[in-house]
């Protein structure tokens, strides 16, 4: 019983969770606030993973998505634009990477998109549907209102963008 008592300890300690990082530099003076990982796509190939990124530095506060679009066949993802509503978003790529591993390993893109206040709190009420087109794939992208919210709320920086409810 103990075993088992000990066992389902490891298995708890070892699941996920749904906190941000939220720490302060003491080299920049940069607060970074930092949603977990969420995937945003699967199929049988590829998948997609997306995290919310809120920069604070003398009061003056950055919104970021950051993308990391991982493909697991031949070639690595390219991404040639990503849109939302039709309009292109300032997507900048980072980094590609040859050997991205999760649950198995994946050639892989890493970029993010510069957002505005407005759209970071827009996008924390109705989440944000995006489509990435790359040269070997489009990808149809929606990230989850909670992880805009979830980022927003562990920065301090929550204000209401919709009336409260009555109840």
């Amino acid at each position: 019983m103990v075993q088992l008592a000990l066992v389902f300890s490891l298995l708890v300690a070892c699941a996920p969770s749904d906190r941000l990082q939220r720490r302060y530099s003491h080299e920049t003076q940069v607060w970074h606030t930092v949603s977990r990982d969420a995937e945003v796509y699967r199929d049988g190939v590829d998948h997609v993973m997306a995290r919310t990124i809120i920069l604070e530095i003398d009061g003056e506060a950055r919104y970021y998505l950051s993308l990391s679009f991982l493909r697991g066949g031949p070639n690595g993802p390219k991404i040639l634009t990503i849109q939302q509503d039709g309009q292109p978003m300032p997507y900048v790529r980072h980094d590609r990477l040859n050997a991205f591993c999760i649950d198995h390993c994946h050639k892989s893109e890493v970029g993010q998109i510069l957002l505005t206040k407005d759209a970071f709190r827009k996008a924390a009420n109705d989440g944000m549907t995006l489509q990435a087109d790359g040269l070997r794939r489009n990808y149809p992208l929606h990230i989850p209102a909670r992880l805009f919210y979830r980022t927003l709320l562990a920065a301090n920086l929550l204000d209401p963008t919709r009336a409260a409810s009555p109840k």
